[in-house]
């Protein structure tokens, strides 16, 4: 039994002839009729009783046109959803990325996204950077936003976005205001971090031996907002990524405080596997996220690459 069969069988169901059946779906007669007369072999029941000139469905006929209408309705709905998707009316894309993407670089990106594509629906997902490019090698996640070019050959990596990491302050701090502050400036201050940027920690730590200092950190904390929150109050300045600042500095929340000798550029690339064989909802969102124009973005973070 095939779907063409159950086409056939529905022809002759809804029209009440054979004649009419093949004029419906452009066949012979004779072909509707062997095609019904295989369908019947298959079932191994008559399906229609074939008395006179009228067509009347047999009990076996009835059951099967009930099946078979919700079949060709399947197929149908099959084929609207293939079409759908290939059209970017739905779809799905899964996406990872750590705290600093997610919620300072992707918003700009994903809005132009969603304007272009609203049926399309994207999973985020929060994770830290040593687990991203696994997941997405893994195939677990289409599309990855990470701080270095992944080590698997199997992987393509597009740079899209290069912030600075910047000191930051409460604007009633003493060094807030100056444009002098090197990091032997900094030896009696104590730090507020974010406890995931390890590898920050680590350049930093040796940016300050380096200068003879030793970096003083007070908390390490959970997240930017944290971050920022306990340097606003004053309990201690933090070296951050500029762009999940760039609100607070804009506005006078925070005081930027340029130093002398710490240049620490922080690079996000997007990762996949071989575009070739994501979804069309994924590659879509790669060339979107790739043709950004991240000019407005830089203009406001005061970031120039």
């Amino acid at each position: 039994m095939d779907l063409l069969q159950l086409e056939h069988f529905m022809a002759v169901v809804e029209s009440g002839s054979f004649r009419r059946a093949a004029e419906k779906v452009f066949r012979t007669q004779p072909a509707i009729s062997q095609s019904i007369k295989k369908l019947e072999e298959e079932v191994g029941a008559p399906l229609f009783a074939r008395d006179g000139h009228e067509v009347a469905l047999t009990e076996a006929g009835k059951l099967l046109a009930s099946y078979a209408k919700r079949m060709l309705r399947l197929r149908a709905d099959t084929y609207h959803a293939l079409g759908e998707l290939k059209n970017l009316g739905s779809g799905s894309v899964s996406i990872a990325a750590p705290e600093s993407a997610a919620l300072y670089l992707l918003p700009g990106p994903l809005q132009c996204f969603f304007e272009r594509y609203p049926g399309v629906k994207l999973g985020i997902y929060r994770r830290h950077r040593d687990e991203i490019a696994q997941q997405v090698m893994d195939r677990e996640i289409d599309i990855g936003f990470v701080l270095s070019e992944p080590s698997f050959h199997e992987m393509e990596s597009f740079p899209i976005y290069e912030d600075v990491m910047t000191l930051i302050a409460s604007p009633e701090h003493p060094l807030a205001g100056r444009s002098d502050v090197a990091i032997k400036d900094l030896g009696r201050e104590r730090f507020v971090l974010h406890h995931g940027c390890e590898p920050t920690l680590q350049e930093l730590e040796k940016t300050f031996e380096e200068n003879g200092n030793r970096l003083a950190i007070t908390a390490e904390l959970w997240g930017f907002e944290s971050v920022k929150t306990f340097v606003r109050q004053g309990l201690g300045l933090a070296i951050v990524p500029r762009l999940t600042a760039a609100e607070e500095l804009r506005h006078g929340a925070l005081a930027e405080i340029p130093v002398l000798g710490l240049q620490m550029p922080r690079r996000t690339f997007l990762i996949c596997r071989d575009p070739r064989y994501l979804t069309d909802a994924a590659r879509a969102l790669l060339e979107t996220v790739r043709g950004f124009n991240w000019g407005a973005l830089e203009r406001k973070t005061g970031v120039i690459r």
